[in-house]
């Protein structure tokens, strides 16, 4: 036996404020906090179609219809058919954008509030532990697709 604590116990009530904040965020934007991330990655590779965004965000690829159906709706993205015909393109709209933007810059706000008991280098140090561990787990989430 060790004394060891686990990592979810450790970092439970810290993820838990995390996707409050996010969850405020976008609902102050009404939004959902998916309907956010899709914006997100939307705006991140131009010519994203529905699947791919999905896969990377670890969501279903039939619940992500509701919300791009959602956001489509309110004017945020929208959809155009890609040129081998199969799926559609997901392409942010400005207004999309100045959400996706507002609803960023509170969640950065949030965080700093969250992190204000650090100092700078210990926040340096987690946003690197962060970065790192995403990698990590995005390498091994592709290796066991393969």
């Amino acid at each position: 036996m060790t004394d060891r604590r686990d990592l979810l116990g450790q970092l439970l009530t810290f993820t838990k404020e995390l996707r409050r904040n996010e969850d405020q965020a976008a609902a102050a934007q009404g939004v959902s906090m998916w309907q956010y991330a899709v914006l997100s990655v939307a705006a991140a590779r131009a010519g994203l179609n529905q699947a791919e965004a999905a896969a990377m965000l670890g969501y279903s690829r039939n619940r992500i219809i509701a919300d791009i159906d959602t956001l489509q709706e309110k004017g945020l993205l929208t959809r155009e058919r890609a040129a081998d015909r199969r799926a559609n393109t997901l392409l942010i709209t400005p207004a999309g954008l100045r959400v996706m933007r507002t609803i960023r810059a509170d969640i950065h706000r949030g965080e700093d509030e969250i992190l204000a008991g650090l100092t700078q280098a210990e926040r340096d140090e987690l946003d690197r532990l962060a970065g790192r561990i995403s990698t990590l787990m995005t390498e091994r989430r592709q290796a066991s697709a393969s």
